[in-house]
């Protein structure tokens, strides 16, 4: 239930700001930010089980992260993996690229998946479906945008409210206290009344009780929630902060990792 937020051209100095929480099962192996990419100069986090990562940035500026699409049937283990999609996104080196590499992609082939991919001059957001070949790609326009585990908007996710209330300070500080102000914003624990989370369908494993729980941003259950927290600032031509926090946000504090690309 990873959550995405970005502010495009909303910012008066940087063109792209994203906040943005990993949420994963806690077993599953994990890599702090490193190298993903030689060239383009990739950095990110690293899925150990199948290679892939669910975020990363390129030296200049091109941000791809992922969302897995809230379902309510089983995994399949045997289709292609979401993480090395990203990677392969990110190795096109640009959004136009992105789009390009979108087009060739069989949706049917992967378990379903959102993706916000762009840079300091274009945004875009992806929608795969088992029940379509294609990949549905929208363009949006300059401001604030929330993914969740579904389509940007959807009702099914009311915890974008609360994460796009959080977003607005981000506008128009800098330094320390657009950093404090992101960390915020991943660490908030607040939830929606019961009343406000629609209702599992007829069959789910999901308990009403749980899907309310699972709409806080920073998220805790026995065996799921938020892995790491990440806050991207992306300057005109170069990423100017790739802050990392491993470990939920409310309990760990952020380690830039930006030098990484300059090296």
């Amino acid at each position: 239930m990873c959550t995405i937020v970005a502010l495009h051209h909303v910012h008066p100095r940087y063109p792209l700001l994203v906040a943005a929480n990993r949420d994963e099962m806690y077993a599953r192996r994990t890599a702090p930010p490193g190298v993903l990419l030689e060239s383009p100069q990739t950095i990110g986090g690293r899925d150990l089980e199948k290679g892939g990562t669910w975020m990363g940035v390129t030296e200049a500026g091109l941000f791809v992260g992922v969302t897995n699409q809230r379902t309510y049937g089983l995994h399949d283990d045997a289709l292609l993996s979401r993480g090395q999609l990203v990677l392969d996104a990110l190795a096109r080196g640009t959004v136009d690229g992105v789009l390009a590499y979108l087009a060739t992609v069989d949706a049917r082939q992967y378990n379903a998946f959102n993706l916000l991919f762009g840079d300091a001059r274009a945004l875009h957001v992806a929608y795969a479906r088992r029940d379509a070949r294609d990949v549905a790609v929208e363009a949006l326009a300059h401001g604030t945008w929330i993914l969740a585990n579904d389509r940007i908007g959807s009702p099914e996710f009311p915890k974008t409210a609360r994460a796009a209330e959080l977003a607005r300070p981000l506008a128009s500080l800098d330094g320390d206290a657009l950093a404090d102000a992101a960390h915020t914003l991943l660490a908030d624990h607040e939830l929606p009344s019961l009343e406000r989370v629609p209702p599992p369908p007829a069959g789910s494993p999901f308990p009403h009780a749980l899907l309310q729980q699972l709409q806080a941003i920073c998220i805790h259950t026995p065996i799921y929630g938020t892995r790491s927290s990440a806050f991207v600032v992306v300057g005109e031509t170069r990423v100017e902060h790739y802050l990392y926090a491993d470990g939920s946000a409310c309990k760990s504090s952020f380690t830039e990792y930006a030098h990484l690309l300059r090296a």
